[in-house]
């Protein structure tokens, strides 16, 4: 490489210390057209620390293309990748590390951690041993295995992990918890409860690592049917999780997803049906002459991952779990009145455009060859893109998973997902309700107006009556039986998308079933919300106590937006 004048005087700030004066001089040097590898690095972090962490990714990008032997240019992408949240983009950066030092520690866990921001499971676990065996002494990759088998439902091996790890750091806070875990996994949720309870008396718990022990108690609490308690438990390690992430997802209620849904509503109750007639293009355009498309949606905790799976072991099924492709392809036409009205007056000539873009990430998802195959795209919220389905995919088929909705409320605000901006609502009981309430009146204006080939499964009598029910929605796709369907408990991998998938490992069972009864005393607020919708779907009305608004004469926040789009004019 030729020699860079301005190297020499960054070089020599850095080798004293002087860091902000080293990102000064690499920045004017990077002005005057340097590109020497360390002024590049130097300049990136220069441009993240004063907000342009895009400009920084470019700059650390070039740095690696002209120096791709360089670990220190990869591990700064890496951790800056990772920082923006790109965690597949983080994760190949971390491996273009151990492409040259196999067995570096720092890349090794910085690999591992993408994998499980990715829920890949297996190859974080391959990382993280990895990491255990270049450095034996240290005891966090172990505490982190522990949690992980865990995860699996393995005991012995997070106990036996957990042990090694305490006994390299006693007191290391992901060994107790492992520990704790498996409390649970061999049915000893009161020593599960102990454990935790002297975890939380600890004062260096950070506020994640609290909510992490919260929830471990509360589900320990669950299992000795001490609901009061247990409620105590979700509400405070759900309280934590909204102070922690308000900066950042407490924004203008109508701009948040239930007052979009809510709006979206009210936008297809006053658009005529004729802008919602199928388009003139082709459904498949861009993409594999595919046998069938299905859509998999719902509201989170509804039975969705258990459908997917189901369905998954079907020899012509190609699932996609959990991957916000059509995001991409309604990118622009989503969120708003202004972007409603254009994608109701989509030409066919971007409707076409938008579904390549579409068909291209399922192909780059999927891979292989998808000619011939029922694709199936799950996820839950997709509910909230019936009208670009609509829009895009005239002829697909949508299966729309069902479950009580106080027991999918309930399981939401129970259960621990990773905070983004629609999981941000499962943080109260009441906006989870809101959410679930703003989201099936949406559902109830598309399928009133929009021409969508839909059809119903129950979560409970998936659970009753399996094979008659999967084999209506097998007939549905257009596909025979096939006894495989029925082993999905035995195709479960390393990846965990959801937090039904540890759940799954169990087979068909009815323990969620009625669940939300236990917790009556604290549903009663929101059951003037959800009585509704659990009528219109057909689940036995709430006890004495929580019927009382109702008969009232309450109405719900869609009672009028539903009554507005079940109009005879609107159909």
């Amino acid at each position: 490489m030729a020699a860079d004048p301005d190297h020499a005087a960054v070089a020599d700030a850095v080798r004293r210390g002087a860091r902000p004066e080293a990102i000064n001089l690499a920045a004017r040097a990077f002005k005057r057209g340097s590109r020497h590898p360390l002024i590049l690095v130097l300049a990136a972090e220069g441009l993240e620390a004063s907000g342009q962490p895009e400009e920084a990714v470019g700059l650390l990008q070039m740095a690696t293309a002209a120096a791709p032997k360089q670990k220190v240019a990869w591990m700064r992408l890496a951790a800056l990748q990772a920082r923006r949240q790109r965690f597949g983009e983080a994760a190949r950066a971390f491996d273009a590390v151990l492409a040259l030092e196999p067995n570096s520690y720092a890349a090794l866990m910085g690999a591992a951690e993408m994998r499980l921001f990715m829920n890949d499971l297996a190859a974080a676990e391959r990382h993280y041993q990895r990491a255990a065996e270049a450095a034996p002494n240290s005891a966090e990759p172990l505490a982190i295995l522990a949690v992980t088998a865990a995860q699996r439902g393995d005991a012995g091996a997070a106990r036996a992990l957990a042990e090694r790890a305490a006994r390299l750091a006693p007191g290391i806070l992901g060994a107790e918890l492992a520990l704790a875990r498996a409390d649970l996994l061999e049915g000893a949720p009161a020593l599960a409860e102990a454990r935790t309870s002297r975890l939380l008396e600890r004062t260096d718990l950070g506020e994640e690592n609290r909510a992490d022990t919260l929830d471990i108690r509360a589900t320990a609490r669950d299992a000795q049917d001490r609901p009061d308690d247990a409620f105590a438990d979700y509400a405070a390690l759900n309280a934590i999780l909204r102070r922690l992430h308000a900066g950042t997802f407490n924004a203008d209620p109508d701009q948040r997803p239930p007052g979009l849904a809510r709006r979206q509503a009210e936008f297809l109750a006053t658009t005529p049906a004729s802008a919602w007639a199928p388009s003139a293009g082709q459904d498949n355009v861009g993409g594999a002459m595919v046998r069938n498309h299905v859509f998999l949606v719902g509201f989170p905790r509804s039975g969705t991952t258990l459908l997917e799976k189901v369905l998954a072991g079907h020899p012509a099924c190609a699932t996609l779990e959990e991957v916000n492709i059509l995001a991409l392809a309604g990118k622009d036409i989503l969120d708003g009145d202004a972007a409603w009205s254009r994608l109701a007056a989509l030409s066919p000539d971007e409707a076409d455009a938008r579904r390549r873009v579409y068909w291209k990430g399922v192909s780059d998802n999927l891979g292989g060859d998808l000619a011939g195959k029922v694709v199936i795209d799950k996820l839950p919220l997709h509910t909230l893109y019936l009208p670009l389905i609509s829009k895009l995919f005239p002829s697909a088929c949508i299966l729309f998973a069902l479950r009580d909705p106080r027991d999918v409320v309930l399981s939401c605000f129970r259960r621990r997902f990773r905070v983004n901006v629609a999981m941000y609502e499962f943080l109260s009981l009441a906006d989870t309700a809101d959410f679930y309430d703003a989201t099936m009146t949406l559902a109830a204006a598309a399928r009133a107006i929009l021409p969508l080939n839909l059809r119903e499964v129950r979560h409970e009598s998936v659970i009753d009556d399996f094979d008659a029910v999967i084999g209506g929605v097998l007939d549905f796709m257009g596909l025979d039986w096939d006894p495989e369907v029925r082993r999905f408990a035995d195709r479960l991998g390393g990846r965990m998308k959801t937090p039904s998938h540890a759940q799954l490992r169990r087979g068909l069972n009815s323990d969620g079933v009625g669940q939300w009864r236990r917790y009556e005393t604290h549903m009663n607020p929101v059951l003037r919300i959800l009585e509704p919708w659990a009528a219109r779907y057909g689940y036995p009305p709430a006890l004495e106590a929580g019927e009382a608004g109702l008969r009232r004469g309450e109405k719900s926040p869609a009672s009028e937006t539903i009554a507005m789009v079940m109009r005879p004019d609107a159909l």
